[in-house]
């Protein structure tokens, strides 16, 4: 990594240069309802805080809200950057994994920013009705204050002139741009960015956006018309700008290295009901085809087809009344000395692959606070969600346990350092999971599995070429 110039790396630089920032409004070359295609302009060096804009309206005149964990996200269901004819970066169910990433982010951060920004309604607080109950932080509160309704101005509607415009970093789109910036000037190839749009169809539920009870269709869409890519180019210097190009066209080039997100997914199949108080066990073993790759890590999530969740929606990932227990295997060799069983264990693996702790309430995490310890099927008997507040009439107790993301960190570098991810060998990862099922979690689990692996990119006369 410090082979590449200060003027392509995020962190701030060593000294102080000349800049200049210049911002473009592109326009896609290719749009429809579920596509986009923007081409980059070939010039400075794409800046990560370059935004794409969009906008989603419903279909129902009583509009909506975007799903709360995930807001503007939810309308990106893959995400591709090409330079040429190459794919460098790709992100695979992109809304499911941004959900996993902004679990990480603080409240402050949620309420005050990302709801203005992204959309998103998930920070959380003591209910109003002060009961010892955790509800919807930034819900507006009426009628005996239960029941809850989003800020007008943040609130999607049934009219492109009315419905709120948000804003996607690229730098959040494509995990590379978080640490690299891309010298635009020095590729003679076009480099384009892919996006495709997910749509919710009446009378389908939680995939892009909820509405409230009462509502005659729940269908929502992105609006083809909004959607723009705010390009932002840095230039430095021309001493600078010419150390740059020298580097990339010299014998070797210029090395890249950077992050990609790799995904399997996964069903875990349902099982037969135990009965009432009883528990039992599901064992199962997934490959991950991650064989040759450096991988620093890897996080999960393992939703159920939400039948009628307009709040979190797709984006849930369920926890299990009975701990579950979890091992991974690389390389023929386990790496956590006997398998992860408790709450605490998981939060603070999934904590190592961020490098910062977990920010949302424990109760959106596990159900460790909800069931009943002295029951072998750990009935839920102290909910920490609101039963009775609600969100345009729908019940806020959805978000109990929603939120169970599982990590692993694979990395040899406690800083995540480049280079320090596990070399995988001609065996795949083996996930080991043993599922403790009750009559409350019976249902299929729809797994996905994001692997963090390295790539690296060189960069040489102007042409691009990526490692595998």
């Amino acid at each position: 990594m410090s082979a590449i110039p200060e003027s392509l790396m995020t962190r701030p630089m060593a000294t102080v240069s000349t800049m200049n920032i210049e911002t473009s409004v592109l326009e896609p070359t290719l749009i429809n309802s579920t596509f986009a295609r923007f081409v980059l302009e070939r010039k400075g060096i794409l800046d990560t805080g370059s935004v794409l804009k969009l906008q989603v309206t419903t279909a129902d005149a009583a509009g909506g809200w975007l799903p709360v964990k995930t807001g503007i996200h939810a309308a990106i269901e893959r995400a591709t950057l090409r330079i040429g004819s190459k794919i460098v970066a790709t992100s695979d169910q992109y809304s499911h994994y941004q959900t996993i990433r902004r679990a990480f982010k603080t409240t402050e951060e949620k309420s005050l920013k990302d709801m203005v920004k992204v959309g998103t309604l998930d920070a959380v607080a003591p209910s109003p009705q002060q009961d010892g109950t955790i509800a919807l932080k930034d819900c507006l509160y009426s009628t005996g204050d239960v029941a809850g309704f989003q800020i007008s101005q943040y609130a999607l509607t049934d009219s492109s002139t009315t419905t709120p415009e948000f804003t996607i970093k690229i730098s959040e789109l494509f995990p590379m741009m978080r640490n690299v910036q891309l010298p635009l000037y020095l590729i003679n190839e076009p480099c384009s960015v892919e996006v495709t749009f997910r749509a919710q169809a009446n009378p389908q539920v939680g995939v892009l956006a909820g509405v409230p009870a009462g509502g005659a269709t729940t269908a929502a869409s992105v609006v083809p018309g909004s959607v723009q890519f705010l390009a932002d180019y840095l230039t430095y210097d021309d001493d600078r700008m010419a150390k740059t190009a020298a580097m990339v066209m010299s014998e070797k080039g210029m090395m890249m290295p950077y992050e990609d997100v790799v995904l399997t997914t996964t069903q875990f199949p349902a099982v037969a009901d135990p009965g009432a108080g009883n528990v039992t066990e599901q064992s199962i073993t997934r490959d991950l085809g991650l064989s040759g790759m450096s991988v620093k890590s890897i996080v999960c999530g393992m939703g159920t087809d939400p039948t009628d969740d307009q709040l979190v929606g797709l984006y849930k990932s369920e926890a299990f009344p009975v701990d579950d227990s979890v091992q991974v295997r690389i390389n023929d060799r386990q790496i956590y000395p006997r398998e992860l069983t408790r709450v605490t264990q998981k939060e603070h693996q999934l904590s190592q692959v961020f490098n910062t702790d977990i920010s949302i309430h424990s109760a959106e995490y596990s159900l460790n606070l909800a069931t009943d310890k002295t029951t072998a099927a750990r009935t839920v008997t102290n909910a920490m969600l609101s039963a009775n507040c609600t969100l345009g009439g729908r019940n806020q107790s959805v978000l109990e346990g929603s939120q169970y993301f599982l990590g692993f960190d694979l990395s040899t570098d406690v800083m995540g350092a480049p280079g320090s991810g596990q070399r995988v060998g001609q065996k795949p990862i083996q996930m080991l999971h043993t599922l403790r099922r009750t009559s409350a979690s019976l249902a299929a689990r729809q797994v996905k599995y994001y692997a963090v692996v390295e790539k690296q990119m060189t960069l040489r006369g102007g042409q691009v070429s990526v490692s595998a």
